[in-house]
Parts: C-alpha cells; structure tokens; sequence
C-alpha cells in the first residue's frame, strides 16, 4: 500500500500542515497587526482584525474567567486525540478520514492559543459580506471537517459502509 493511501499516513499528514499553517499565520497576526482591534484593508471581501477569542465558536459560552479558559482548552485537546484516533484507525472513507483530520488540526490549533495567549487568535474578518464573526485558519478547518464528514455520511452505503458513488448505482 502506497504510503498517500494509508488512512494514518493522511490523517496526520493533514492534521500536520493544517495545524504549522494555523499557528504560522496566527503569529504572523499577532506580529503584523500587533494590537487587538487592529485592522488591515484589504481588497475584496476579506479584512485582517486583530481578535483575541476568550469565549467559544460564535462566542456561545460566556466569557467567565479561567476556569472556562481551561476547560475549553481540555475539551478541545480530548476531542482532538478521540478524532484523530478515529481517522488513524482507517474504519471511515477518505472524506470521512480527512475531515476528522481537519477538525483534530483545527481543535488544536485552538486549544494551543488558549494555552499559550490565553485566547484564540482570530484575524480573518469577513464583515464585507455580513458575516459578524471575525476568524482563523483552524475555524476554516473545522467547518470544511464538518462538510466532508456530512458528504461521507451522504455517500456512504448503510449496508456495508463502503463509499457510494454513481458507479455503484448504475450496477445495482
């Protein structure tokens, strides 16, 4: 078996470049922008604003101190090890393999934050296009984990698991 196709090989392959490339660009925020609240224009629909996240995802727990800082960031590191063991264990498709991986890379990179600033790094504001939350690349992670493993379960078979494609419904 070619390494490219091994489950564990892409897991972690995946989680790997996902979680250098969110930590790298958030330093990379907290140097060229600096201070919170700070702006970059740019071009299009996309700003860069300076946010540090002391809450969760959409800010939907509110922000009690650390006690909460450290319970998120336990939460996230334990469903991190559970995705990833999951997705190195090979038992989902490639989809479902790929996007347990992004969403491992992307609780980590959070959790990261939390333990090292004491907040999440957000930066990507999109408030162009009306959206009000302002985010990061571990964000972008997790969303596009929870779209492939939504599409692996639409394409999977119930009967034996194996991923549906038109193929397969053409000779049947």
């Amino acid at each position: 078996m070619s390494a490219l196709k091994n489950p564990r090989v892409i897991a972690l392959l995946v989680a790997a470049v996902v979680l250098g490339l969110d930590q790298l660009s958030k330093q990379w925020a907290l140097t060229a922008l600096r201070h919170a609240g700070s702006t970059l224009v740019l071009p299009g629909p996309v700003d860069l604003t300076l946010v540090f996240n002391r809450s969760n995802a959409f800010g939907l727990i509110p922000v009690s101190g650390e006690m909460m800082r450290w319970m998120l960031t336990a939460l996230g590191l334990v469903v991190a090890a559970i995705l990833i063991r999951v997705a190195v264990r090979g038992t989902t498709s490639w989809p479902g393999t790929v996007g347990l991986a992004l969403i491992s890379a992307g609780a980590t990179g959070n959790a990261l934050d939390r333990i090292r600033v004491g907040a999440v790094i957000d930066f990507f504001n999109a408030s162009k296009l009306g959206f009000v939350w302002v985010f990061n690349v571990a964000d972008c992670s997790i969303d596009v984990g929870i779209g492939l493993l939504l599409l692996a379960a639409v394409l999977t078979r119930p009967s034996d698991g194996q991923l549906n494609t038109a193929a397969d419904d053409r000779a049947e």
